[in-house]
């Protein structure tokens, strides 16, 4: 490992943060979908039930749509720099 560069450091960080957004989104994607099979399922018999379903299924959605959003741009950011001709 004599030849390793400081970019190693760098690409096990880069993944590491992909690996732990895509784990805590995969966390809550259960509670996500049963939240949303729960809304429609208590829209007919119980509105303000639903409405309580409906706004934890969006908090849930948007917060799985921030945290890869944010793991996806600091990918992006750490991603290795090419050599200047």
């Amino acid at each position: 490992m004599a030849g390793t560069s400081g970019g190693s450091t760098r690409d096990a960080v880069r993944w590491g943060l992909l690996l732990a957004a895509v784990a805590v989104s995969g966390y809550r994607l259960p509670a996500t979908i049963r939240n949303l099979l729960e809304w429609r399922a208590a829209l007919p018999v119980d509105p303000s039930a639903a409405g309580l379903y409906k706004t934890t299924f969006t908090v849930n959605a948007v917060g799985i749509v921030i945290i890869l959003a944010v793991a996806a741009g600091v990918f992006r950011l750490l991603r290795p720099r090419a050599a200047k001709p």
